[in-house]
């Protein structure tokens, strides 16, 4: 007589932790999803090529790219980069810039050090004239 080990099949279709990180690995912001009833139904990969568009709202996100998904989940969560629940329509690069800042501190450019103002500088280049003679 064989004994089994217990492995349970996996059921084809993606878990909810693989789409929502294909929604990371795509979009460049994090969701969770909760789940409407049973988790037997299969869900669907995300499998938009590009990102959305950065002028469009998390609204039209939802409604244009989670549209396959609608009869699947209750509600959706969008978070901002420290991790906290978005709390209002924002465009999405907003969003996404969110993320930048959590990770940098700032969305402001920095100048390096390096960098010298040519005005200010003291001996500032003379250019050369195109002479026409």
């Amino acid at each position: 007589m064989r004994r089994t080990l217990g492995l349970v099949a996996r059921r084809p279709g993606l878990t909810i932790t693989e789409l929502q990180q294909q929604i990371f690995d795509r979009e460049g912001f994090r969701v969770s999803f909760e789940r409407l009833g049973a988790a037997k139904d299969e869900l669907p990969p995300y499998d938009f090529a590009v990102m959305a568009p950065t002028a469009w709202k998390v609204s039209d996100w939802q409604r244009i790219r989670l549209a396959r998904y609608v009869l699947l989940f209750r509600g959706v969560t969008v978070y901002r980069g420290d991790d906290t629940p978005l709390a209002r329509d924002v465009k999405l690069g907003h969003l996404r810039d969110s993320y930048y800042e959590a990770q940098y501190g700032t969305l402001s450019p920095e100048t390096p050090d390096n960098v010298v103002n040519i005005d200010t500088a003291k001996s500032a280049p003379r250019h050369r004239r195109n002479r026409t003679e």
